[in-house]
């Protein structure tokens, strides 16, 4: 019910507030980007670095609840898109398009962008550990303009919607328990799914890398980058798969307060990281 002038910053400043008060989220969030920036930034530029990260967190939620509940030519009025001929280009070829980002800008508000550009999109998720907390991120997605498929049982289904020549977004920066390889990324190795090269190979369906960034002023710009190219046979996986995580990683390069860096995206591969 607040004005957006009002809840985005106010909830700017609760996000703070958890910088303060959730110790554990602090300090992977710190390892994180001691691990990352450590030989470039002094501890005092990490540590504001770290509580803008849950600042913009806090921003973020607002907006994702905000839009979900208010009608799209609002989201319309503030959103800019940039590379919207990437995208096109590659529905025209009518196998589909996996729209490939990560945890970075408001990924939340990203599908309800496409669809108010005339995408059907469907996404896969995590089924969340709390079955309360599920239930409202995946009613807010629906509202949001998703169809939301959990990772455990809607493969088919996404690959139905390829074939329709639909979008398909995947989130591709977690460490998680899915199929995964390891590659480079944010100059360190890190454990990568490689579902939406797969799924390409498999399918002929274009990915295109993309993602919901918000500028200094508030306002979110679309940026779809240009589709990548992939060889699709198995001796090729570990490098299609890091052309992937590439491009993800531009968008968190380019806005690195706007990533999650309170997961543990390194846990698989540097021993004792978060301990």
């Amino acid at each position: 019910m607040l004005p957006r002038s009002v809840g985005a910053p106010l909830f700017g400043h609760l996000g703070r507030v958890a910088y303060l008060i959730l110790p554990r989220s602090r300090k992977v969030t710190l390892t994180n980007l001691r691990l990352i920036y450590g030989e470039v930034l002094a501890e005092r530029e990490i540590r504001a670095l770290a509580a803008r990260v849950f600042a913009n967190l806090g921003r973020f939620a607002y907006d994702a609840v905000r839009f979900g509940l208010a009608p799209a030519p609002e989201l319309e009025r503030v959103t800019s898109v940039s590379g919207r001929h990437h995208l096109d280009e590659a529905l025209a070829r009518g196998r589909g398009v996996i729209a490939i980002t990560g945890h970075v800008g408001n990924w939340e508000l990203l599908a309800a962008c496409l669809t108010s550009l005339g995408s059907r999109v469907t996404v896969l998720a995590t089924r969340m550990k709390d079955a309360r907390l599920n239930d409202v991120v995946v009613g807010l997605r629906q509202q949001l303009g998703m169809v939301v498929l959990d990772r455990s049982w809607g493969l088919r289904e996404a690959l139905r919607c390829l074939k329709r020549g639909e979008v398909l977004g995947v989130l591709i920066d977690q460490d998680t328990s899915v199929d995964s390889v390891v590659v480079d990324f944010l100059g360190r190795p890190a454990k990568t799914a490689v579902g939406p090269v797969k799924i390409a190979a498999r399918t002929g369906a274009a990915i295109v890398p993309m993602a919901m960034l918000m500028a200094e002023d508030g306002r979110y710009r679309l940026e779809i980058g240009q589709e990548i190219t992939i060889d699709g046979v198995d001796t090729s996986l570990v490098k299609d798969v890091e052309r992937c995580s590439k491009a993800v990683e531009s968008f968190i390069r380019a806005e690195p307060s706007q990533w999650v860096w309170m997961h543990k995206r390194w846990k698989s591969v540097v021993a004792d990281l978060y301990s």
